[in-house]
């Protein structure tokens, strides 16, 4: 019994190698993961945190709209999203102050774990004409269904406004 455990185990350990292997020697085109996007945008500041969230089924998809438009009167509707084939990936700016800032995915990629969402995020220069609005840029992709988490590699860049 206890080398039939040992077996499993080490069945997963080289299955989790021959995985971690596999992905590495894709080459650049066969990693990238198509994504279509939703809406990118902002919103008065909303309840979501910050950050990146993965969306599996209709529910939490459902309640993750409801949350980020609830200063919306009427609340739009939820875009539709097939969960039997796409999961949605949103990143999610924090609040600030002013108008002026934009968060945008640029590339999803295969890996080990997961995927890997790359993303820019983008600040008003010096000289740059803002809102006077507190403001919380978002974007969410869908993309075709995916195991595992969704790493986030964001790229801070700062808009030039100065004449």
């Amino acid at each position: 019994m206890i080398n039939s455990v040992k077996e499993i185990i080490i069945g997963f350990c080289i299955a989790g190698c021959l995985m971690v292997v596999s992905c590495a020697n894709l080459d650049p085109e066969q990693r990238q993961v198509p994504f279509q996007t939703v809406e990118n945008a902002s919103v008065s500041p909303s309840q979501v945190t910050s950050g990146i969230h993965v969306l599996r089924t209709e529910t939490e998809w459902s309640s993750f709209w409801s949350v980020l438009k609830a200063s919306y009167s009427p609340s739009p509707p939820v875009p539709s999203v097939n969960f039997a084939e796409n999961a949605v990936i949103a990143v999610v700016d924090s609040s600030h102050s002013t108008g002026g800032y934009s968060i945008t995915i640029t590339h999803v990629e295969m890996s080990a774990t997961g995927v890997v969402v790359e993303a820019v995020h983008q600040s008003p220069g010096t000289g740059c004409l803002v809102t006077q609005a507190f403001d919380q840029p978002y974007h969410i992709v869908t993309t075709p269904v995916f195991t595992g988490e969704a790493i986030l590699n964001l790229t801070e860049t700062v808009q030039n406004c100065a004449p």
